[in-house]
């Protein structure tokens, strides 16, 4: 199996930050429409989809730069970092907002969002993805979007990515399914 070293920056199609805070105020968020992301939704490898806020089409709408899609990969860059997450073809909704403390990408044909999730969830890619932070106040990646571009990576060819992803989500898979079992059988216990 060969790897070929590249910048994110040859990877990507599209990166783009989250709005500014003053685009997302209290008073913009209705009981249902186009869901925004939070730290919360970024847990784990695949988009959590068990709460959300939300806004109107229209404020979406005004906030284009800032949706994401299926497909898209979504990154923290303030707040609790490391964290990175896909959004699944399966996603309940066709598009989201990031929050200001995200940035999201749209990989090109040269690499699985999937695969650069898993990536980046290893020692080394958090080393990567971490090595820009600034702890003074709130934890935040110094020129969040510029430095993630200049991240280089070693991937293998799109074949073999097929391969490694189809074996980490079957495991994803099973650990999901054992939680659920264990979360029941703790249930019945009491």
């Amino acid at each position: 199996m060969t790897f070929e070293t590249h910048f994110i920056s040859e990877l990507i199609d599209e990166i783009s930050m989250g709005p500014f805070g003053s685009n997302i105020k209290v008073e913009c968020f209705v009981d249902e429409g186009i869901p925004v992301l939070n730290g919360s939704n970024l847990e784990g490898y695949e988009l959590k989809e068990d709460s959300f806020r939300y806004v109107t089409e229209e404020k979406a709408d005004s906030l284009n730069k800032a949706n994401a899609y299926r497909g898209d990969v979504v990154i923290t860059h303030r707040g609790t970092l490391g964290q990175i997450v896909f959004i699944p073809q399966t996603s309940k909704y066709d598009r989201y907002v990031i929050s200001q403390s995200q940035f999201r990408i749209r990989c090109n044909d040269k690499i699985l969002p999937e695969y650069m999730v898993y990536y980046f969830h290893t020692r080394i890619g958090q080393h990567k993805l971490l090595s820009n932070a600034s702890q003074v106040g709130v934890p935040a990646l110094a020129r969040p979007s510029t430095t993630f571009q200049k991240i280089d990576i070693e991937i293998p060819d799109i074949t073999t990515q097929r391969r490694i992803v189809a074996v980490l989500q079957r495991i994803h898979d099973k650990i999901a399914v054992n939680t659920a079992i264990n979360e029941n059988l703790l249930l019945q216990a009491v």
